[in-house]
């Protein structure tokens, strides 16, 4: 029998989407834990077995970390630690071969399917956020020049760093980026479909893209907040 008070939410989002900021905001709201894929990879590397080995081996050299291995680490973690109330996965899935896995598995635990909150945002939206971006150089506090920029100008408001702009965030890296996300998420999105998936608008402001996913997912807690 499938828990229905249980939720499992995935963030689709290009970089620079805001997936984190959104992801961290709608924990807090819900109650329940973001997981994430890199977090999960990490802990199986500790273990003092082949498997951990060999996961070790494969992130020290920054190899892509094959679909059997995720989904065989995001099982035996969903299967040991579910949170009751749900979580949201992050970096998971990726591929449809995950997607289909990850449908079987939440089955198998008696969880409906995802919630699939895709962040949609136009290239220049993405672009404008992007290669505003700042990185202090001492600590790696993150400003940006229009939405989040430091007090102390070019340099960091918290040790005076100098706030450099990161190889990533140039124009064409960012526009490589996007590409690629288009390329994996288009197959995701299409099998998940219209009925699973959400589509917020993520060029407004952070404050109103976090209002519009609580409607969508959550519409009773999103009237307990207007009347708060």
């Amino acid at each position: 029998m499938k828990s229905e008070s249980a939720r499992v939410v995935l963030f689709l989002g290009a970089p620079g989407s805001g997936k984190g900021t959104q992801s961290g905001w709608l924990a807090a709201r819900l109650g329940i834990p973001t997981v994430s894929t890199g977090e999960i990879l990490r802990t199986a590397a500790k273990r003092n077995t082949a498997e951990g080995f060999r996961i070790r081996q494969l992130l020290s050299t920054g190899t892509l970390v094959d679909d059997q291995t995720v989904c065989a680490a995001v099982e035996s973690r969903l299967r040991q630690d579910m949170p009751r109330k749900g979580l949201i996965l992050d970096g998971f899935p990726r591929t449809v071969h995950q997607a289909e896995f990850l449908d079987t598995l939440l089955d198998s635990l008696g969880l409906p399917r995802p919630v699939v909150l895709h962040l949609d945002v136009s290239t220049s939206g993405l672009l404008r956020r992007l290669t505003g971006r700042r990185q202090c150089a001492v600590c790696g506090s993150v400003y940006n020049l229009t939405s989040k920029p430091s007090l102390r100008g070019s340099r960091c408001q918290k040790d005076g760093g100098a706030l450099v702009q990161r190889d990533d965030d140039t124009e064409g890296v960012i526009l490589r980026r996007m590409a690629d996300f288009q390329a994996t998420s288009a197959p995701l999105i299409a099998y998940y479909g219209p009925s699973v998936v959400v589509r917020v608008d993520g060029d407004h402001e952070p404050g109103a893209v976090a209002e519009a996913i609580l409607h969508s997912i959550a519409p009773e807690m999103a009237y307990q907040l207007a009347v708060a």
